[in-house]
């Protein structure tokens, strides 16, 4: 490891076991999301290695007849793209076209960097900041023999576009386009104007890519050779965190980047205002391939990446706050799913009944778990409809509910009756107020997108007036 000093004095060393002992386990635990710009990383072509921005700037230059200096990595996409607009007659609507035919007509292998990570298949999110479709290929050619099975989500200011689902949720691994994926129409980025554009419509409701953010805010990232200028990486990370850098927070950032880590005027207002932001003096490729060789000496012989397994428990929230499942105990398979889905957006869930005993202890913690939650879902089935079933314990859960929701206005979200089954919604046997509020089919527990960010959202604007007060 390199002895080099980062702005906040820290030594590399440091970072040695304890910071990848912490990493892997975040990695295997599925709490990282990658960020990378691939644009600077280097490629080889035509017997030089320089970075991917570098050779496309160059390629570039000489399709438009521009001095570039030379192709080497003082030549900058950037750089080349400011000459041609000060010349008379340019649109930059025509660079589009030229830079994807140069990208095209290129053709370069992914760098090793990006396969290395890529091979890291406890990693599922991956974010990049640049246009190329290297990233995605990359994990196509470690994971499925090359086939294109990567998904892929591209961002634009002119249309909303989002994860398919959940971090937890993703069934594939997913590259997201965040600042637009190269093609002949104008929408990605190209330079710091479309820069700029872009983290405008990313600061728009109805454009932000919520399940994203979601995702960026409760992870740790790992950036990856993202050189952005000093204002840009305090605006990104103030951005993707959606809270002041400077308050209490569970999740780190690690910023790879020697040339980041010696910005000092970066690294001072990262140790005054983001104390959680760890920048680390390594090259990317030396970091990604100190990570594979690291992770893979943990999972030898292409032994699968931990996962999830149904059966295992799920974290048990307080009742503060939290949302309340009640169900019988016939559908607990079916509330598990539904449970681990809410659980995986960020949602604490109140529901593991095992843990109590029956009696006066139980019925004091059931009365007080269902007076302090933020929501309250009814699971309905057919069970709960069964006759044999009608002064189960889950009546008094409902009935508890019910006697609570009358002390609110008509208005106020507490109720989520859900319908895990064929059993008809608004028809079934269940307590009167329940009826009047908004019903949703679940088949076996199977908890949709939109589900999950209805329930996300009011259980989000109930904790938060519940902060205010």
């Amino acid at each position: 490891m390199s002895d080099n000093l980062s702005p906040l004095g820290v030594s590399v060393e440091e970072f040695d076991e304890f910071f990848w002992n912490d990493l892997l386990d975040y990695i295997d635990d599925r709490r990282v999301v990658v960020i990378i710009d691939s644009g600077l990383l280097p490629v080889a072509c035509d017997g030089q290695t320089l970075s991917f921005d570098a050779l496309v700037a160059s390629r570039l230059a000489a399709k438009l007849r521009i001095d570039a200096g030379g192709a080497d990595h003082a030549t900058r996409l950037v750089d080349v793209i400011s000459r041609y607009l000060l010349m008379p007659r340019s649109r930059k609507e025509d660079l589009y076209v030229r830079i994807a035919q140069v990208i095209k007509d290129l053709q370069v292998e992914p760098p090793q960097a990006m396969l290395d990570f890529a091979a890291v298949r406890s990693l599922n999110l991956f974010v990049t900041l640049s246009f190329d479709a290297m990233l995605a290929r990359a994990i196509d050619m470690v994971r499925h023999g090359g086939e294109p099975r990567t998904e892929v989500v591209t961002f634009a200011p002119n249309r909303a576009t989002d994860l398919p689902a959940p971090l937890e949720h993703l069934a594939a691994p997913t590259v997201f386009h965040l600042l637009g994926r190269q093609s002949s129409a104008p929408e990605w980025v190209i330079c710091d104007e479309d820069r700029l554009e872009f983290l405008h419509a990313l600061q728009d409701d109805a454009r932000k890519p919520k399940l994203l953010f979601d995702a960026l805010r409760d992870s740790h990232l790992l950036l990856l050779g993202c050189r952005l200028p000093d204002w840009l990486a305090r605006f990104f990370l103030r951005a993707a965190k959606n809270a002041p850098l400077s308050s209490r927070r569970v999740t780190l950032e690690y910023l790879v980047d020697p040339l980041a880590a010696g910005d000092a005027e970066l690294g001072a207002f990262l140790a005054d205002f983001s104390p959680n932001t760890r920048l680390v003096s390594l090259d990317p490729s030396v970091f990604c391939a100190e990570l594979h060789k690291r992770w893979a000496e943990r999972h030898p012989e292409g032994s699968p990446a931990p996962t999830a397994e149904e059966g295992a428990p799920l974290p048990q929230a307080d009742a503060d706050g939290a949302v309340f499942l009640s169900y019988s105990s016939q559908d607990a398979a079916a509330v598990r799913r539904l449970a681990q889905a809410l659980d995986a957006a960020g949602i604490d869930v109140w529901f593991d009944r095992e843990q109590f005993q029956a009696g006066a202890e139980w019925d004091r913690r059931i009365r007080r778990g269902v007076d302090a939650s933020s929501l309250f879902i009814p699971v309905i089935s057919r069970a709960t409809q069964d006759l044999g079933r009608r002064r189960d314990y889950f009546w008094r859960e409902w009935n508890a509910a019910d006697d609570r929701a009358s002390g609110m206005a008509p208005d106020e979200p507490f109720l989520v009756p859900i319908v895990i089954d064929d059993t008809p919604p608004y028809s079934s046997v269940v307590p009167d107020r329940f009826r009047k509020a908004q019903w949703t089919v679940l088949q076996d527990g199977e908890a949709s997108p939109a589900f999950v960010a209805r329930v996300r959202e009011m259980y989000r604007t109930i904790s938060a007036r519940a902060r205010r007060q």
